[in-house]
């Protein structure tokens, strides 16, 4: 197995935030300005259920979480540890898809390298704002709705690219811009340079995995909407929830149609 990997791999069993990050970036340069990359045949893959994380955060049950509003400190706080989370559970995302996934033109490789470098950047501008309420990454408890669908898809790219960058992440293209207005109504403008930051990267993110499931469906004769669609139904039992930015959405190559029929699956009262 190649350097490339090999660097992954550690990267996905260390419990270090420290380190998870700088073998990330450290294989993201390697990939970068190596034109001649090739992907070792022989390599082998460990199980998913060897990726580690950190001792903290504590990950509960979604419905465990407090809620608290933005317009405390406590309220900012929490949502923007709940960010931060997101983004250090999408690093590990990004370079678990780069590892586990095998058969791919070196592109592939490249592209989710740049998602786990840009998650890497997002992260630490988001725990360094965290000290603005004396508190680190870890402090509080989080959920673990991304990782745990990555685990149900270890051996099915095309459920993994539908269901994580395509559904799961892609609702950070919907939620966004709604916290965008309130901590500009709030005059936060730090929290809200970070934000914009995060979401503009997020719209490249989501159309890596459109890009990588049309050349997946590609190669197996498939209709990209059909396969997104019964993913969906398999995996997330038809509980699709909006609103959906239909423009940011678009950017990151949705189509009319598949946006339409999300609206009609949307099961909000």
């Amino acid at each position: 197995m190649s350097d490339v990997f090999i660097a992954i791999e550690r990267a996905l069993e260390s419990p270090s935030i420290e380190e998870t990050i700088s073998l990330t970036r450290q294989v993201f340069k390697q990939l970068q300005t190596d034109p001649a990359f090739i992907e070792p045949p022989e390599r082998l893959v460990k199980p998913i259920s060897e990726v580690v994380f950190p001792a903290k955060p504590v990950w509960v049950n979604p419905r465990d979480l407090p809620r608290r509003r933005l317009g405390s400190d406590a309220g900012k706080c929490s949502f923007i540890h709940s960010i931060a989370h997101i983004e250090f559970n999408a690093i590990k995302l990004a370079l678990d898809i780069a590892y586990r996934y095998k058969g791919f033109p070196a592109q592939f490789y490249r592209d989710w390298l740049d998602v786990a470098n840009d998650e890497c950047k997002h992260f630490e501008l988001l725990n360094k704002h965290l000290a603005n309420y004396d508190c680190q990454y870890g402090d509080l408890p989080s959920h673990d709705g991304l990782w745990s669908m990555a685990v149900k898809t270890d051996d099915d790219i095309l459920a993994r690219l539908s269901l994580v960058p395509r559904y799961l992440e892609a609702r950070g293209l919907d939620v966004t811009p709604a916290m965008l207005d309130k901590l500009k109504a709030q005059k936060d403008t730090a929290a809200t340079a970070i934000l914009e930051i995060i979401l503009e990267d997020e719209v490249g993110h989501v159309a890596y995995g459109t890009k990588w499931l049309d050349f997946v469906c590609e190669q197996y004769s498939l209709q990209r909407e059909n396969v997104f669609f019964e993913n969906i139904n398999h995996y997330m039992k038809g509980q699709v929830l909006g609103p959906f930015n239909r423009s940011l959405r678009l950017r990151a190559g949705f189509t009319e149609s598949e946006l339409n029929e999300l609206e009609r699956l949307d099961k909000r009262p």
